[in-house]
């Protein structure tokens, strides 16, 4: 790698880092956009390096591409494919986020590593501010963290993440005092996230590295304080959360992402698919969710057998390496905090589902992918001209970027719907499908819009009930485990006077979502007209 130029790592270094903040300033990325975005750019970085370096294969890179290939399996099989095909975009991000982070070396990935640093100060800062601020709704409601992320969890398991890597810039001793205040201020903010098992992990990790100067008295006396705080923590949160209902949930989630995985064996119901099939794999009425709160029985569930495997399979490589290097006492500095941000990460999701926030997932792959090294050599040459490339990569781009596209106009008709224009809204709904077929929400959307007109006058609107039906229908071909697509079928046939298809439709709903108990109490009041 020593005839790499330096302004490549730069380019790839730069190209990581806006990644990284623009994925957390997105509300950790969660909107489709983004994901559409960060994966484009991640993808050109790669075909770049590939076209211009000869990359030896190595165990981060045969993993990555059998678990990504599964996933494409899974997709195959998968009711809401949507969904599916969304979480491999995510996937294959987080992934080629990794690979490119691989290319760099440890000098480069040091400087990265300074962007989630900092990254974890920022959102500590607003935490504390809104502590100071508003002490008295801190602990309550989920409003305000819902504009930074889904909800406190997510910050609190990027913090966990990226903790431990304060601990690599304390060691380099440059500014030493000032990333030991920066540390201390973090753990702070995890403990202010009230998250149990955050507190613990963080608490554990800060206890290991001043493990490393138990001959000073001083450090023993930390040490002692620490553990002191950690069961204060522990006491704290706990007081805080006076319910421990969610253990109870958690079990029936963990049941349910079984029951799934026994359906769906070899390769899963579809990444990201959980939520899809919760309502009719649940086994008692529970809190709803949109994923199982265990990583390794969601992957089982959603990917099955040769997921998890191959997952699993690169969570070894990733150790074997660590194991490689600690052996060659070749930077403990670095590899002994990267070790324990992945093993902290890890721990933390076996009870809860920050892995697939895309944020996160992106980069834990990219503190995961740092033990890996690229074996590159300069080609001299390109390996696919440069045109040809541009035009393969626009070709590609327009491709991926038509969701994004169906889903501007998606959005464009829900304010037409909720304004009443019904017909302008189906134009959108129809423009929006013909940008992202596989979406059943907009087949859904058009049903609904329909029926809208069909309400307005329903002398003359029998065509409109009738595509009400139709699109209905269309929605559920694409999502045949919906109890509410059902649902809302059977209330089209009753205001058209088709009893009988109504509680035909109406059972039919109450068998794919079997505790809902507005479903039951519908169909009693169909039955019993």
């Amino acid at each position: 790698m020593l005839n790499i130029e330096k302004s490549i790592f730069a380019f790839v270094s730069f190209i990581l880092s806006a990644v990284i903040i623009i994925s957390i300033l997105a509300k950790f990325s969660f909107l489709l956009p983004i994901q559409v975005a960060v994966f484009l750019i991640l993808v050109l970085v790669a075909v770049l390096l590939f076209n211009k370096y000869n990359v030896k294969i190595n165990s981060y890179i045969i993993f990555s591409v059998i678990l990504v290939a599964v996933c494409f399996v899974s997709y195959i099989y998968a009711d809401f494919k949507v969904n599916v095909r969304d979480y491999i975009l995510i996937l294959g991000a987080a992934l080629l986020a990794g690979f490119n982070f691989s290319f760099l070396p440890i000098d480069f990935k040091k400087k990265v590593f300074f962007v989630p640093v900092f990254i974890a100060l920022w959102l500590s800062m607003i935490l504390f501010t809104r502590f100071i601020s508003s002490p008295q709704n801190f602990f309550v409601g989920d409003n305000f963290y819902e504009s930074m992320a889904l909800n406190i969890n997510v910050v609190a398991a990027f913090l966990v993440l990226v903790y431990p890597l304060f601990f690599i810039f304390i060691k380099d001793k440059k500014n030493a005092n000032v990333f030991i205040a920066m540390t201390i201020f973090v753990l702070f903010a995890i403990f202010l996230t009230k998250s149990r098992i955050s507190i613990f992990l963080s608490f554990i990790v800060t206890i290991i590295f001043l493990l490393e100067y138990r001959k000073n008295r001083y450090i023993k006396l930390l040490v002692l304080l620490g553990i002191v705080l950690l069961l204060s923590a522990i006491f704290y949160t706990s007081f805080l959360k006076l319910s421990f209902s969610s253990v109870s949930d958690r079990i029936v989630w963990w049941k349910t992402a079984y029951l799934i995985f026994k359906e769906n064996i070899f390769f899963g119901c579809g990444l990201g698919n959980y939520i899809v099939l919760f309502k009719t794999f649940r086994p008692e009425l529970v809190l709803n969710t949109l994923y199982a709160h265990n990583i390794v029985l969601e992957l089982l569930a959603e990917i099955g057998i040769f997921g998890i495997l191959s997952f699993l399979a690169l969570i070894v490589s990733f150790y074997v390496e660590i194991i490689n290097k600690i052996r060659e006492r070749n930077n403990l500095s670095f590899y002994i905090p990267v070790t324990l941000s992945v093993t902290s990460f890890l721990i933390l999701n076996l009870f809860d589902y920050s892995f697939f926030v895309p944020a996160n997932m992106l980069m834990f792959f990219v503190v995961l992918s740092s033990v890996f090294y690229l074996d590159c050599k300069n080609t001299q040459n390109n390996k696919i001209n440069t045109i040809i490339l541009i035009l393969l990569y626009s070709a590609f781009s327009v491709f991926v970027a038509k969701p994004v596209i169906g889903q501007i106009h998606y959005k464009k008709g829900i304010e037409y719907y909720v304004a009443n224009q019904y017909k302008i809204a189906i134009e959108e709904f129809e423009n929006a499908i013909n940008f992202d077929k596989t979406n059943p929400e907009y087949y859904a959307q058009v049903s609904r819009a329909y029926f809208g007109l069909y309400s307005k006058n329903r002398a003359e609107g029998e065509i409109y009930a009738d595509k009400a039906i139709e699109y209905n229908k269309k929605a559920i071909e694409l999502y045949k485990n919906s109890g509410e697509l059902r649902a809302s079928l059977a209330y089209i046939y009753w205001n058209k006077g088709q009893k009988e298809l109504a509680l035909e439709t109406m059972q039919e709903a109450i068998k794919f979502d079997k505790f809902n108990p507005l479903f039951e109490e519908d169909f009693y009041k169909m039955k019993n007209y």
